[in-house]
């Protein structure tokens, strides 16, 4: 930086360590409070006299640096002790907004990943060495493999996924990188943020000197269009890159890449879904067809935050470190995305005035870790189910609570009403990285179950352990409390929520067998906040003027249903599709639907709510019935007929793909397990590239994306005998939800024309013809259709009746094929 303003050791010390600043101009420390900073101390530094500060509270400061010129520049710096987390505000800058007016006018640096030429808030936007200079932002750049093209020729590529380059051929494009970076007049380059990841891509970072890995994905392993991501395993807290796989937690060596993710995740949740939605992500809260939230904020967001605050233990005497990632804005069609954003920030800075919070950049956090953290900080944290109610890619309407245990040796979930890990991450066994194994790194759970015999009999917990065990191994004891003396058995520490929900966390040692008895002490809830049946659920939320309960339609449903639930008292009740106001007391019946599964009531516990038992019989007749594959059948049949009516002479079907009609009801993330290819063909294939399958009913499944659904077709042959070859696609769709959807249909990037849908799937307008030759092909045989939402981009994807950009069916079908070979 110019001025020579500088600070060490950094920006994140614990409490005890003195500040060095240096520089040249007028300099004033700050310190934080309530609604702002206040003014401790001032001097004027000059060149080669620095100016050292020892805090003796901990919290924010700010140190203002009035240069030659009168230009200031702003640092915030935080001091952390026991007990107090820190939170990394990350932005993603490929949404509709900065949000640095709310960061910067907070005091605050936060961590920007930005993209490349040509798009909107691209690396060239001078805002960004603006912010650095000013106001001590981190930019990094977001980098997948083939976006290097730009700074030369040669590196120009179409995969996307560093797992496909060498160390060497890295290295080259970072080196280029680097060059460029220092040229535009920022800082020489601290890192790199990336989804596509993989061992070279660290081992070149290493080289370069580059030591933050940014915006990983951990806890999840699916590909999102041709990025390959398999993060299983990794923690959630900044770590130590492993030298075996980037995923792992190693030891601190001094060029080692500290990885940091892109958000704070919510970790058993992707474990059931493979998908990373369950973010510490404002925004994510309200991703259209997810219907997770409604209203002007996400009260769901707020109360994972303060959880993710409050409901943890440190293991080694660190702070919590966690990331709130602010990615999305005006994406996918619907602008309050953005809105819940700033609502999402102002509440994570409106929680450090009362809360043990402080906030620090990417290279703030690589500096303390240098000094302080030789590996990760070990945590225990409890998590309960803040996506209730909501069903997405797989996830059930109550998923329950969890423990998350983070330690050096091992990373482990332990599921509600479980004692034995769900999942178990084992960082001292070899890995192996590949971006498309679904089974890498090992879970060693379903081996402990077999290993350990662990029961809890009235008030005793009995463990038995036939042969030394490999490796420590956590358990869980839910709404119990124990007695001092565990035995051989550690006790970890757990804070008790603002559900006054006891668990009692204990660890047996590796190498230990034998049997340990436990004396338990029962201790439930003192209030209760759930109650189910078995078609609706209810769970009580937050505490004080933050209480609400949800209901929750438990079955799978295959039409549109109500219930009717009487209010014992006047509540604010919302749900997925938005207000409903200030009602009751007295009945009230709410529709529910496949997007419309839960209502929230304010102020409510789960006994000022009572769902009517009258409505049971009704119900039962709106859900899922085992025989829905015959009606998927049947309707397999008719399109098939239908398609087969519109070949003409010498044409013959060589693929066809009835998208996601093995999912009869929801949404998954990846469609291909679920499509029904009923016509394979030995090159031919089709598939998804956009946000997976959503299923309607059964015979109503489609590829889906929120504004443009882009699909892949390859295996094309395309050598000399084949250049008279001519095929046609044939594209199935309609609107099932009645919305009016109409599509601008495009052939590798050209248009092939508009589509508008018509409401049954047996209507004639309900398919679209492309002709595709051998010169359509791309070099490797395949090209790419794009279905595009013709819709404007909506601020309220349900209240201003938003569709989707969806495909039902697929048919590859070859012209003119007589005389061809």
């Amino acid at each position: 930086m110019s001025d020579g303003f500088s600070i060490q050791p950094g920006r994140l010390l614990q409490l005890g360590e003195t500040l060095t600043v240096s520089g040249r101009g007028r300099l004033r420390l700050c310190r934080g409070l309530a609604g702002g900073f206040a003014e401790i101390a001032a001097t004027t530094l000059s060149a080669g006299a620095p100016w050292q500060f020892t805090p003796a509270e901990p919290g924010m400061y700010l140190l203002e640096l009035v240069a030659a010129g009168g230009e200031t520049l702003r640092r915030p710096v935080a001091i952390v002790s026991a007990g107090w987390a820190v939170a990394q505000i990350t932005v993603g800058t490929f949404t509709a907004e900065d949000f640095a007016a709310t960061i910067h006018g907070a005091g605050l640096s936060a961590d920007y990943y930005v993209n490349g030429s040509g798009r909107d808030f691209s690396w060239r936007d001078p805002r960004w060495r603006r912010y650095e200079r000013e106001f001590g932002d981190a930019i990094y750049p977001h980098l997948m493999a083939n976006d290097f093209g730009w700074l030369d020729a040669e590196f120009a590529r179409a995969d996307s996924n560093y797992d496909t380059l060498t160390v060497p051929e890295i290295e080259r494009r970072l080196r280029a990188l680097q060059d460029w970076w220092a040229a535009q007049g920022y800082a020489p380059l601290a890192g790199l943020a990336s989804y596509t990841p993989c061992n070279e891509l660290v081992r070149a970072l290493r080289a370069r000197g580059l030591r933050i890995l940014h915006s990983v994905v951990p806890e999840q392993n699916w590909s999102d269009g041709d990025w390959a991501i398999n993060h299983w395993g990794m923690p959630t807290c900044p770590f130590w890159v492993a030298d075996d796989d980037f995923r792992k937690a190693g030891a601190r060596a001094a060029d080692s890449v500290l990885a940091i993710t892109m958000n704070h995740y919510h970790v058993l949740l992707p474990h059931l879904t493979h998908w990373g939605d369950f973010v510490l992500s404002p925004s994510h809260f309200t991703r259209w067809i997810r219907a997770a939230d409604s209203g002007p904020e996400s009260a769901r967001f707020r109360e994972f935050l303060r959880e993710t605050v409050s409901s943890w233990s440190s293991l080694s005497a660190a702070p919590l470190f966690f990331v709130a990632g602010f990615e999305f804005g005006r994406t996918f069609g619907t602008a309050d995305m953005t809105a819940y954003n700033q609502r999402g920030l102002e509440e994570l800075i409106g929680l450090s005035q009362t809360a043990k919070l402080a906030f620090a950049t990417g290279p703030d956090v690589l500096a303390y870790y240098d000094r302080h953290c030789q590996r990760h900080p070990e945590t225990l944290f409890r998590q309960r189910d803040h996506w209730f109610g909501v069903t997405v890619n797989g996830k059930p309407g109550a998923a329950g609570d969890s423990v998350v245990l983070e330690r050096q040796r091992y990373k482990a979930v332990v599921r509600e009403g479980e004692l034995l890990p769900y999942l178990y991450y084992d960082y001292a066994t070899p890995w192996r990285f590949a971006a498309r194994d679904v089974h890498a790194p090992r879970d060693f759970a379903p081996e402990l179950w077999q290993q350990i015999n662990a029961t809890v009999s009235g008030d005793e917990l009995m463990v038995s352990v036939p042969a030394p065990l490999g490796r420590p191994v956590p358990l869980a004891v839910w709404d119990a409390a124990a007695d001092a003396d565990a035995g051989p058995l550690a006790k970890l520490p757990l804070p008790v929520g603002d559900d006054g929900r006891r668990v009692t966390v204990l660890e047996i040692p590796a190498d230990w067998s034998g049997e340990a008895r436990l004396k338990l002490n029962p201790a439930p809830p003192l209030t209760v906040t759930r109650r189910e049946e078995k078609f609706w659920q209810l769970h009580t939320f937050g505490s004080g003027e933050r209480r609400h309960t949800y209901l929750h339609f438990a079955a799978p449903l295959t039409m549109e249903t109500s219930l009717t639930v009487t209010l014992k008292k006047r509540a604010r009740v919302d749900g997925a599709t938005g207000e409903l106001g200030e009602l009751g007391p007295g009945p009230l019946t709410l529709p529910f639907g496949l997007l419309r599964g839960w209502y929230r009531f304010w102020q409510c516990g789960v006994d000022d709510l009572e769902p009517a038992a009258a409505d049971r019989d009704r119900l039962a007749g709106a859900v899922l019935t085992d025989d829905w594959p015959l009606t998927v059948s049947a309707h397999q049949q008719t399109l098939r007929q239908l398609a087969a009516w519109r070949l003409a002479d010498g044409e013959r079907v060589v693929y066809q793909v009835f998208c996601g009609a093995n999912l009869p009801l929801g949404t998954r993330s990846r469609a291909a397990a679920w499509d029904a290819v009923t016509a394979p063909h030995p090159t031919l294939s089709a598939r998804e590239q956009g946000d997976g399958v959503i299923a309607f009913a059964p015979g109503q499944s489609f590829w889906y994306h929120p504004r443009g659904l882009s699909v892949s077709v390859t295996g094309f042959p395309r050598g000399l005998a084949d250049s008279q070859r001519r095929w046609k696609l044939l594209l199935h769709s309609f609107d099932p939800q009645r919305l009016g959807a109409r599509y601008r249909v495009a052939l590798n990037g050209k248009k092939a024309g508009d589509w508008p849908l018509p409401v049954t799937p047996d209507d004639p307008g309900a398919w679209f013809a492309i002709p595709v030759t051998v010169s359509d092909l791309d070099a490797n045989g395949g090209l790419r259709v794009l279905l595009g939402a013709d819709q404007q981009k909506l601020v309220y994807w349900w209240r201003e009746r938003g569709f989707i950009a969806a495909l039902h069916a697929l048919w590859v079908i070859e012209e003119n094929t007589k005389g061809i070979a």
